[in-house]
């Protein structure tokens, strides 16, 4: 298991991104901490995004995998990244309503990827899934051109993360 902190990594996003923007009144709100190599999430997922009554969706779950390693690209490297490719083994079922902690781990990292292995697992420590994941770096006018956010905007969202902050 990853070694968790309390060193919270502050959440500057405008946008309306469904699991971390603070402005998407149906989203997930998730906050994420720092870990060495990667970053953490706690959350409970509700009832209204389950697959079969009373489990999370496994597409909720793939959501916050792709959550935290996201994260963890924006406050180590100061970056954006975009998922190339994500395998998904779900070991456990996962109940809606119930605390659980995500987190993402670097496993390698290269001049144009970066590579993970992301899990979740309960509060008594039980593993419910694992994953492993590649990601593209790209850069914020790439991501302007596909999407609806403006390239200022996300240069500027990143440069709050490349100062590194002192703990």
């Amino acid at each position: 298991m990853i070694r968790l902190t309390e060193r919270e990594i502050p959440n500057y996003w405008p946008g309306n991104c469904f699991g971390c923007s603070k402005n998407n009144i149906q989203g997930l709100h998730l906050r994420f901490w720092l870990t060495e190599k990667g970053c953490y999430t706690r959350c409970a997922i509700p009832d209204h995004l389950c697959g079969i009554d009373g489990l999370v969706h496994g597409g909720i779950i793939t959501l916050l995998l792709e959550e935290v390693a996201q994260w963890t690209i924006i406050s180590h490297l100061g970056r954006f990244g975009m998922t190339r490719e994500i395998s998904v083994r779900y070991l456990k079922p996962v109940p809606t309503n119930t605390e659980i902690l995500v987190e993402a781990q670097i496993i390698n990292q290269g001049e144009k990827n970066i590579v993970f292995r992301s899990n979740v697992h309960n509060s008594e420590g039980i593993f419910m899934v694992e994953s492993e994941s590649n990601w593209i770096f790209v850069s914020p006018s790439a991501i302007a051109k596909v999407t609806a956010v403006d390239e200022l905007m996300l240069r500027e969202f990143l440069a709050k993360y490349t100062k590194k902050e002192e703990s």
